[in-house]
């Protein structure tokens, strides 16, 4: 199966253009979160593949991806990681300073 293809004709579809290039970005064309959960369906429908919706904020592009796909949705872009872990590592340091502990993830500021 050519991924490429079948997502090129799917944001197509969705978007409502005519064409879309290999680099062509899904939001820059004028996709947002509800096209999105469009496309995620005709893509599992057509491809028989589970894509969870943070993966085409990861490969926001056709040939990304196509490729994301193809090699079984298991490779993820470098420093994809990077920023996630950031982001809890602040969080831990933010609830530090509140009173709780980094492991708090209930929100409770010690009450």
């Amino acid at each position: 199966m050519d991924f490429a293809v079948v997502i090129a004709e799917i944001w197509c579809e969705v978007l409502e253009v005519p064409e879309v290039g290999d680099e062509d970005n899904f939001f820059d064309l004028g996709g947002h979160s509800v096209l999105l959960r469009m496309v995620q369906e005709r893509v599992v429908r057509r491809t028989g593949r589970e894509v969870e919706l943070v993966e085409f904020f990861t490969h926001p592009t056709v040939r990304s991806l196509a490729r994301h796909l193809r090699d079984g949705g298991t490779a993820a872009p470098a420093g994809a990681g990077r920023r996630a872990t950031g982001r809890l590592n602040r969080l831990g340091n933010r609830r530090a300073q509140l009173g709780g502990t980094p492991s708090d993830t209930h929100g409770d500021l010690g009450e």
